[in-house]
């Protein structure tokens, strides 16, 4: 029996949506339609290529979510074989691929919200793209500097459990992934705090009103 990812909230994370929903987006262009003489054509494009990156980036951060108890539904086992090693090198690559496109949709995210903060919009609605912006950096760091190193770890777990490793070598190997948990985990906080702070600024701010 081989677990070392019970928290599986390295990747959770409450309702609050990772990035901009699409009632948000909606609301959004409506208070950029607002106001006279501003630049709502360019704003609401810009914000409508965000938007499919938005979707896209949920549907990959679906999977990641699903990797402590994939994980776990491989290795929680009596007796690990050559089955569980197959699977578990071919779940960490996935991935791991997952983690890479994740950031770049991330990254085209983030380039179709920069122009709206050269446009004639808004003070508050600039504030607000910034804000986002500044939670889509804490994600990317996630993703490069947390998730990447953890995946990284189950692989080579799984190379530990191949080649028969000693018990304490998988122990140590174990252990070393319970601190990157928790790493994870906290960094996962400060991301959602970023996201926090941008949706108050939303709300408290009425900018889809």
């Amino acid at each position: 029996m081989i677990t070392m990812m019970k928290n599986s909230s390295v990747v959770e994370r409450p309702h609050s949506a990772l990035v901009v929903t699409a009632a948000l987006v909606v609301a959004l262009v409506a208070a950029l339609a607002s106001g006279c003489g501003l630049e709502t054509d360019k704003a609401n494009q810009y914000m409508s290529r965000a938007a499919a990156h938005q979707d896209a980036a949920e549907a990959i951060l679906a999977r990641l979510k699903s990797f402590p108890a994939e994980w776990e539904a491989l290795f929680n086992v009596p007796s690990v074989g050559p089955a569980q090693v197959t699977a578990g090198r071919q779940l960490t690559v996935d991935r791991e691929a997952d983690v890479d496109a994740f950031k770049a949709e991330l990254v085209q995210w983030e380039k179709d919200l920069d122009p709206i903060l050269e446009l004639n919009v808004d003070a508050k609605v600039k504030e607000y793209i910034r804000l986002k912006i500044a939670a889509i950096d804490a994600w990317k760091s996630y993703a490069e500097d947390y998730l990447i190193p953890l995946i990284k770890s189950c692989q080579g777990m799984v190379e530990i459990i191949a080649y028969g490793r000693p018990a304490a070598e998988q122990a140590a190997k174990a252990e070393e992934i319970a601190g990157e948990v928790a790493e994870a985990s906290a960094k996962l906080q400060e991301c959602l705090t970023a996201e926090q702070r941008a949706d108050d600024y939303f709300g408290d701010n009425k900018l889809g009103k």
